[in-house]
């Protein structure tokens, strides 16, 4: 996917920051406004693009940041006033 998606606000939660430089975060939301969804499965990607197409519903990455550590970027309610994202580990999920 060429173009860059409107993901609305970034809310990273507390536990990211404390595992995930600053730098990393900013380039994994970026792969995430472009449509590289990193790691996720062709059903997920499948479901991505659909929504992408459609803008609704929403997005979800995985990105594995460390040999133990994944961080997921999801975007919610995409094409609504309420679009936002969410980076998360996935515990917190």
């Amino acid at each position: 996917m060429a173009a860059r998606l409107v993901i609305g606000p970034v809310d990273v939660e507390p536990v990211v920051r404390e595992w995930v430089d600053a730098e990393t975060l900013q380039r994994l939301v970026a792969r995430h406004r472009r449509g590289d969804w990193g790691e996720v499965d062709a059903r997920d990607a499948r479901d991505n693009v659909r929504a992408a197409y459609h803008q609704q519903g929403r997005l979800r990455s995985v990105y594995t940041v460390a040999k133990d550590l994944q961080v997921w970027v999801i975007t919610h309610n995409l094409g609504t006033d309420s679009l936002h994202t969410t980076v998360l580990i996935p515990e917190d999920a």
